[in-house]
């Protein structure tokens, strides 16, 4: 059916950030430069994530894509990350009390000929000086 095997895409995160509090909590945004090196554009249907503030898990979300990435291109990606309230405290509390190491983890989803396929993507760094609202 296929001539050819279908390759895996790679993601490569360029950044993240909490940006804006609010009544209904904190959002942000990732950045991910998204690779297809296959011969035929690859559908990008969602993202699930997961935020580590010093080791323990604080916050996961998910967001709904569509976009095509075009055979062998590299699409940049912006998403918005929500962060409720309830989550955005234990967050604060997390840095309050020394935490400085983040992870952010993610899957992004591919919707290919043969089915779905998952991507998976991870950056670490320092919450910034400036503290939650910072870059991350």
């Amino acid at each position: 059916m296929f001539m050819h095997s279908i390759e895996r895409p790679k993601a490569t995160v360029r950044g993240a950030q909490l940006h804006v509090a609010g009544a209904s909590g904190v959002s942000g945004q990732l950045q991910v430069d998204v690779m297809n090196p296959n011969d035929f554009g690859v559908p990008l249907s969602g993202l699930d994530w997961q935020l580590s503030i010093g080791g323990v898990r604080a916050v996961t979300g998910t967001v709904s894509l569509s976009q095509t990435i075009p055979a062998r291109g590299v699409v940049p990606i912006t998403t918005t990350l929500s962060v409720a309230t309830r989550d955005a405290i234990a967050v604060a509390q997390a840095i309050a009390g020394g935490a400085r190491d983040y992870e952010l983890d993610g899957t992004l989803h591919f919707a290919t000929p043969v089915g779905e396929l998952g991507v998976d993507v991870h950056y670490r760094g320092t919450v910034s000086p400036g503290g939650l609202f910072g870059s991350l």
